[in-house]
């Protein structure tokens, strides 16, 4: 039995692992990794998607609704985010992007820019953002660019353009 030994330590270091939170695939086989359990690694996240314990596109789904919530990020750090935690980029753009339609109750493109102008109005203390100075709108401009969201979308919250 002594074969089964770093099977079973390695399932008990996934246990406590995934009892704190949702992790991705990534993330446990980087934990077992840090274990020395690297051969146990395909047994232990086969062993866990069959019990529902492991689900990268569940978790995804999950991690981009919290983060595009209004007051957090843009679509394009929720990505880098998300590829940042293990989750495959093609999998990460679907998730943000059914977040942020989920979020706004329409499209992505809208979605953004509506949770762009939320964050906006919350950082600049005032919903009339057309009246801040140009100091105050060029540093606002950089923190929501900072925070993810795109050019486009940070021009017409501040009202640099309007697209017809």
């Amino acid at each position: 039995m002594p074969e089964e030994a770093p099977l079973a330590r390695a399932k008990a270091i996934a246990l406590r692992q995934l009892a704190a939170r949702p992790r991705t695939e990534a993330q446990v086989r980087a934990r077992l990794a840090r274990a020395e359990l690297e051969a146990e690694a395909d047994a232990v996240v086969a062993w866990l998607a069959r019990l529902g314990y492991l689900d990268d596109a569940a978790y995804a789904r999950a991690r981009a609704r919290g983060l595009v919530a209004p007051g957090r990020v843009g679509p394009r750090l929720a990505e880098r985010r998300l590829v940042a935690e293990g989750v495959e980029r093609g999998r990460a753009r679907a998730a943000v992007a059914e977040a942020l339609a989920e979020a706004a109750g329409r499209d992505g493109a809208a979605g953004e820019v509506d949770l762009c102008r939320a964050l906006a109005v919350r950082r600049a203390g005032t919903a009339d953002l057309s009246a801040l100075e140009p100091r105050a709108r060029a540093r606002l401009s950089r923190f929501l660019l900072g925070r993810g969201f795109s050019g486009p979308a940070v021009a017409r919250v501040l009202g640099v353009f309007e697209d017809g």
